[in-house]
């Protein structure tokens, strides 16, 4: 009686140790969070980010302005070293998609040419410096 008692807490450990490993999985990089450098921004105007973010350049088409996920990602903390907090189990490891260090140059290349992600495919936008400056003004105040 004694072995059967044993056995059962040995496999309802086995079980609670295994349930507890599957949810230690995190979609982001561990460390500290910090805003990028501010390099393309600095001359940029957040409100006229907002309007080309949800009027003339497409955005709101495939990304939230918070964390739940549309076609894309949403855009809460793009801009920190992190990068944005994905719903689904994927990590970039605080690189872009296409596995460049997350700066405001290569977001702003990313925005431009685009391509294929985990989460899905970015297609790419014409945007003038001006607007890209306003754009990545206006993602700074996604947190």
């Amino acid at each position: 009686m004694y072995r059967t008692y044993l056995g059962a807490w040995m496999l309802l450990l086995a079980c609670a140790v295994a349930l507890a490993a599957c949810g230690q999985s995190t979609s982001q990089t561990a460390g500290p969070v910090a805003d990028i450098p501010a390099t393309l921004s600095a001359s940029g105007d957040a409100a006229r980010g907002k309007v080309f973010y949800e009027e003339q350049g497409g955005c709101v088409a495939c990304h939230s302005t918070g964390t739940e996920k549309l076609v894309g990602p949403g855009l809460a903390g793009v801009m920190t070293t992190a990068g944005p907090t994905h719903t689904d189990p994927v990590d970039y490891k605080g690189n872009l998609p296409n596995g460049q260090p997350r700066t405001e140059e290569n977001i702003a290349a990313w925005i431009r040419s685009g391509g294929e992600g985990k989460v899905g495919v970015m297609s790419g936008r014409e945007v003038s410096d001006a607007d890209m400056a306003n754009l990545l003004a206006y993602l700074r105040t996604l947190k």
